[in-house]
């Protein structure tokens, strides 16, 4: 895309301009090598990111000193640029932003080299860092519906509560839709056919037809072409085979675009994707992702059966840790995974206390410097805490913990002790929600007794961190 008069242009602009927005975008693309070095940019719900060409270009230092930069996290192959609750606003400026040229070398591709895990978690993001919204304002509403339904305050035989549990249950059911499109960018291939392979995996057809031969006692399975099984299956809600069909036509799409004459590709480019996409996904690949689904239900509920004290504790002590270098978005398939596996999950509530812990150390640091430091620095410090505790952790951590490591660290302890407490006592969501103090009304769809242990979770790890941060975090207010 080339940039607009309305958008961002890239220039040696000067750090001595004026805290204008459209300063300070140009200040940010300048930064971080200017508008050549960027091959796209995408973001989650707090952060911009980056994908350079060449890392060892970005300021760090310039990057941090612009108005409305919380921070800035080199990882996963990408810069993240913490920005907080505009971050859409920043992303929809910088969307005109010309990339780098799509041939751009074999040097950007050999910066990818040998970084698994990095790879991983910055596919993992991607994908998910665009989805949370939807899934989490479905959750929110389960989780609304089952804290009125356990109150009284609604029947659940009301027509209000089938309704609004149907619309919030269809946007989980059809989750495999929402992750392909997203998966689809991540992948760079057409959104459109991406969703179109997720649409026949969950054809209600596919379905019917396995409800008919299980009825008649046969095998639900199809034979195509007399040599290709086909094992129908549910995808309804299954996140491994979607995001592995999209990396499917990623790999399918450059195949046929190769022999498929130009003046054809219009109409065959598409057939032929599809076609074969969907073939090898349902007969091979979609039924593999089931498996690999499975397997990692099975990891996870392992090692809660084998420690799930010791197992609280270590996701409970990460998770602020995970939220810095941005990957904390890796337990979103391990959680919705969960729900359906297990109906229920025992890691978002653990998520839940990481963020309320790092609200309460950085209270604490609020609490300690209130009297020496700047109103404006004592108010941001406030401010950050307040919404960290309303589920936006980003403005705490770069804003003012990771300026305050050992703060941090006393975070992440009352995280892990209150993350073991929270598993052993089996304290859990039945739901995808925003990991906040707004989720606990959907802590009563699994009992009063659940949603008790919830409060006290909440306000055990707020009273622990602050605490330990006012009495072992040393404040210097010069």
């Amino acid at each position: 895309m080339e940039l607009t008069e309305k958008n961002v242009a890239a220039t040696d602009a000067s750090f001595t301009q004026p805290n204008t927005f459209d300063s300070n975008l140009q200040l940010l693309i300048a930064a971080v090598g200017g508008n050549e070095n960027i091959v796209n940019i995408t973001h989650c719900m707090t952060r911009l990111r980056f994908k350079l060409v060449n890392e060892s270009l970005v300021d760090k230092e310039k990057i941090e000193s612009i108005k409305g930069v919380k921070g800035v996290v080199l990882a996963q192959g990408q810069t993240q640029v913490v920005i907080g609750v505009e971050v859409e606003q920043w992303y929809n400026a910088l969307s005109g932003v010309n990339s780098a040229a799509d041939n751009s070398s074999d040097s950007n591709i050999e910066q990818e080299k040998g970084k698994l895990f990095q790879n991983a978690m910055r596919i993992v993001a991607g994908i998910f860092g665009p989805v949370v919204p939807a899934i989490a304002g479905a959750g929110m509403l389960m989780g609304l519906l089952s804290g009125l339904i356990a109150t009284n305050v609604i029947s659940e035989s009301s027509d209000t509560v089938f309704f609004f549990r149907s619309i919030s249950v269809a946007v989980f059911f059809f989750l495999p839709m929402l992750v392909s499109f997203s998966a689809a960018k991540v992948f760079r291939v057409n959104e459109y056919i991406a969703l179109a392979v997720a649409a026949a995996m969950m054809s209600p057809k596919l379905l019917e037809k396995a409800a008919q031969l299980s009825a008649a006692g046969n095998s639900p399975e199809l034979s195509v072409f007399g040599v290709v099984p086909i094992e129908l299956l549910n995808y309804g809600g299954a996140i491994v085979p979607a995001i592995l069909a999209v990396w499917v036509l990623s790999k399918i799409t450059p195949m046929v675009d190769k022999f498929v004459p130009v003046s054809a590709k219009p109409v065959f480019t598409p057939l032929i994707a599809f076609t074969v996409t969907s073939t090898i996904v349902l007969s091979l690949v979609a039924p593999a992702g089931m498996w690999l689904s499975n397997g990692a239900g099975w990891v996870v509920s392992s090692l809660l059966e084998i420690s799930p004290t010791l197992t609280g504790f270590v996701f409970g002590l990460t998770r602020p840790i995970t939220i810095v270098f941005g990957i904390h978005h890796s337990m979103t398939p391990i959680s919705l995974n969960n729900f359906a596996l297990y109906g229920k999950d025992l890691l978002m509530p653990i998520m839940c206390l990481g963020n309320i812990a790092i609200a309460g150390a950085t209270m604490a640091v609020w609490y300690k410097q209130r009297k020496t430091a700047s109103k404006e620095q004592s108010s941001i410090t406030m401010g950050s805490g307040i919404t960290a505790i309303l589920g936006i952790t980003e403005p705490a951590l770069f804003g003012v913990l990771t300026k305050y490591t050992k703060a941090l660290f006393m975070a992440s302890l009352a995280a892990g002790v209150f993350g073991a407490i929270s598993v052993t006592i089996d304290t859990h969501l039945t739901s995808y929600i925003l990991s906040s103090i707004f989720s606990l009304p959907a802590y009563l769809a699994g009992g009063t007794q659940n949603f008790i242990q919830a409060v006290f979770g909440i306000c055990g790890v707020f009273v622990l961190s602050f605490a330990l941060t006012v009495i072992f975090v040393r404040i210097d207010n010069k």
